[in-house]
């Protein structure tokens, strides 16, 4: 018979769990504090203790017990630590965490207003006449009732007014376009700058090329190509001095979507977008100011009608009005320019536009009505222009009122009044700029009999004719109904 285990080791020792790995260990219940400061016994409620003490009494008699297998550190181990694992009931489940609350967003701040500039006291005595008019006028639209026109026509500022401007009058000054003279001076001098801005930038040129040459058949010393360099410098400033001198006003203006017929002037009935923007490349060769024109001094207003001091504009809404209308260009008056006869000038016009064009189809369609409307609704479909519109008008207006001498005499009573055309989608304002020609050559003109019309080899469709196709077109509609 087998001898029995030996009790004695077993005697005196306790199992515990390591807190930091999990493994069991055999401890000397007396020594066990000082012997593994870190590591305490389970208490026996724990329950770890407990499924580990019932593990090992259900896989091994108690007889046998004192016969578990321990390493030097006092560690269970072998098969018994992981039937004693295998065995053991499952571990209850953990307690539910909390649910955490969800965080609330914030409500959105509201934007934060940008720092106005503070306002600058107005220094009134200071400003010239032009900038207190303008100053005026942007006052009297926020407050009409302090900024008033006198019986004079002159701009009045009343006490006590919110912005604290003295109280007292300001005397407009005449403002008008250039007069021919002073567009003649003003060409005159953009053509000398424009030569001594190319003068300069010709001999710069050549002094480019020569240093440049220089540095390339030298050993390109480091001298030769900064000196290069600073030439190609200055040449490129006088490139933009030459440019500027050309066209003292370059922009440009963004056109969102537009049609493929307002930019592609050769598809002139394609409807459809583009499909993105197009930036159009604008340039005058003047200045803004001068093409607006400019205020007058004090005393030299623009000259009225019979020799007042004021200016009469004479707006030409319609062909109805019965001051205006036989000034509008779609008023019907036959008359015959190069070997045409037209029904009115607008009519003239856009088919002169057409020659120019080269459109024969469009030609015979604008001579085969007398209706403006209809001519307008044809000509919108090609934007291009002539290339003098307005020499075009001049001459359209010339023969029109030659070869009628009532029109020609109360065109020439207007006096010294200005044309203002309401419709400035019919010749706007070239339109208004050659009735004044034709009024002052009129003027000028000796008393002589009207012009005859010449000979006649293309013509307007008559009224007869365009009454009958009217009553025909209507018969036919009913017809096929």
């Amino acid at each position: 018979m087998a001898e029995p285990a030996k009790k004695s080791k077993a005697a005196g020792y306790e199992l515990v769990v390591d807190e930091e790995t999990g493994a069991m260990r055999r401890v000397p219940v007396k020594s066990a504090a000082k012997a593994a400061p870190s590591l305490q016994p389970l208490p026996p409620a724990a329950p770890r203790t407990a499924i580990v003490s019932a593990a090992l009494s259900s896989v091994r008699p108690p007889e046998v017990e004192e016969e578990l297998v321990f390493n030097e550190s006092g560690e269970l181990t072998g098969a018994e630590r992981e039937a004693a694992l295998l065995e053991a009931p499952p571990l209850p489940p953990p307690a539910p965490l909390p649910v955490p609350k969800p965080k609330e967003e914030p409500a959105p701040a509201a934007p934060a207003k940008k720092a106005r500039r503070p306002k600058q006291a107005l220094n009134w005595t200071s400003l010239s006449e032009v900038e207190k008019m303008q100053q005026v006028y942007r006052y009297r639209a926020k407050y009409p009732e302090f900024f008033v026109y006198t019986a004079e026509g002159n701009l009045m500022i009343k006490e006590n007014n919110p912005v604290g401007l003295p109280a007292g009058t300001v005397t407009l000054r005449a403002f008008s376009s250039l007069r021919p003279e002073e567009l003649e001076e003003l060409d005159t001098q953009r053509k000398e700058h424009q030569d001594d801005v190319e003068a300069k930038y010709v001999v710069k040129l050549k002094e480019l090329r020569t240093a440049y040459d220089l540095y390339q058949s030298s050993v390109q010393d480091i001298g030769l190509a900064n000196a290069v360099v600073k030439l190609n410098e200055e040449v490129r400033e006088l490139s933009v001095l030459r440019n500027k001198a050309l066209y003292p006003e370059q922009w440009t203006s963004m056109i969102s979507n537009p049609e493929i017929r307002s930019i592609l002037l050769n598809q002139t009935h394609e409807e459809r977008k583009f499909g993105y923007d197009v930036y159009l490349y604008k340039r005058l060769s003047m200045s803004r100011a001068d093409a607006e024109g400019q205020y007058r001094p004090h005393g030299e207003g623009v000259q009225g009608q019979e020799g007042g001091g004021k200016s009469t504009v004479l707006f030409i809404t319609d062909t109805e009005n019965p001051t205006t209308g036989q000034f509008h260009p779609a008023t019907e008056t036959e008359f015959v320019y190069h070997e045409t006869k037209y029904a009115s000038p607008y009519q003239a016009y856009e088919v002169e536009r057409f020659k120019e064009l080269g459109e024969e189809e469009m030609i015979q369609k604008l001579l085969g009505t007398r209706s403006w409307r209809t001519i307008k609704q044809l000509v919108s479909q090609e934007s291009r222009p002539v290339k003098q519109p307005l020499v075009l008008w001049q001459e359209i207006l010339e023969a029109l009122y030659t070869q009628h001498k009532p029109m020609g005499e109360a065109l020439k009573a207007t006096g010294s009044a200005r044309f203002h055309l309401m419709d400035k989608q019919i010749g706007a304002p070239d339109y208004s700029n050659a009735l004044v020609w034709v009024r002052t050559k009129l003027k000028e003109q000796d008393e002589e009999a009207p012009s005859g019309p010449g000979d006649v080899t293309l013509s307007v469709i008559s009224k007869d004719q365009q009454q009958k196709d009217k009553v025909g077109a209507i018969i036919n509609t009913f017809r096929h109904r």
